[in-house]
């Protein structure tokens, strides 16, 4: 993975060859796009994932509650620093259908009951509880015999603990209609996997803030592709003003997906998107951020 950005307010059109004798500037193409962050997950989901071992020996369980919108630490025994019942994010509902429709499209209801056994010692083992409309299903396993589409919506799961939320892919919606409570920094961009890492700083020190990194308005069809992007702050009228900084955390994924239905899957590393992050410091006077996302 590769990740670099310039500080730019302007749009690239060079084409890609493709559709270069067809139009001579980048084209918005919000049909392209699909129309949430997952195939076909209702968002109605209840996932709770009990994980032990690892290096560390620890011993936990999320609650991914897909209705209510909330990712529950519902118990904590080792190798964490949670409050049983804690909530520690948020999710849209475009983000909770994304994770319902990784476990449908892994085939979840048709391995319930399926131990895939322990590989090694030093490995997470995974206990796996997955309920929605057509019913309950549970599996176990340690992180590397789980089958492959499965170990990868585990994982991304599991990855909510650290903060790292899907970015959610709406392109339809109306970025006015996001809370955009103001920031006073954004900086240390930087990818790590498909991970998206950067801090913000912003007044407040009272309540817990909310941040969805939102895709939205479909490919830009310059070369590379574009989509623009936009950081959601809902501040929760926090009364205090101490300046807080905050490191947060986007799983790129569901963008990757969403690309790869549209354009095909390419070689590793082999893809480049550019990501236009507008104007993410509310009411300042910083340029975008243009990132390329190499997959």
């Amino acid at each position: 993975m590769e990740f670099r950005f310039l500080l730019s307010a302007t749009c690239r059109t060079h084409m890609s060859p493709r559709i270069f004798s067809l139009i001579a500037l980048p084209l918005l193409l919000s049909g392209c796009l699909g129309s949430s962050t997952g195939p076909a997950g209702s968002g109605a989901a209840r996932i709770r994932l009990h994980v032990t071992g690892g290096f560390a020996g620890v011993d936990y369980t999320l609650y991914v509650n897909g209705p209510g919108g909330t990712v529950v630490g519902e118990s904590c025994v080792s190798g964490c620093d949670f409050e049983d019942g804690a909530v520690l994010e948020t999710l849209s509902r475009d983000q909770a259908a994304y994770l319902a429709g990784l476990f449908i499209d892994a085939g979840i209801h048709a391995v319930d009951g399926k131990d895939f056994g322990v590989q090694c010692c030093d490995q997470f083992h995974y206990g796996l509880v997955y309920e929605d409309g057509d019913g309950t299903s549970s599996v176990s396993g340690s992180s590397e015999v789980l089958p492959p589409d499965l170990r990868d919506a585990v994982s991304q799961v599991h990855g909510l603990l650290s903060g790292a939320t899907p970015i959610v892919v709406a392109p339809q919606t109306n970025p006015g209609k996001w809370p955009s409570d103001w920031l006073s920094a954004l900086d240390s961009l930087r990818f790590e996997g498909d991970h998206l890492r950067f801090r913000v700083s912003y007044g407040g020190g009272c309540a817990t803030h909310d941040f969805k990194l939102v895709a939205w308005g479909g490919w830009m069809e310059s070369f590379p592709v574009q989509v623009r992007a936009f950081l959601s702050h809902d501040g929760r009228n926090d009364p205090c003003d101490a300046i807080v900084t905050r490191a947060l955390s986007f799983d790129l994924r569901p963008l990757k997906k969403a690309y790869q239905e549209s354009y095909g899957v390419g070689d590793p590393g082999a893809t480049t998107l550019v990501i236009d992050l507008e104007n993410p410091v509310g009411s300042s006077s910083l340029s975008h951020y243009r990132l390329e996302y190499v997959f």
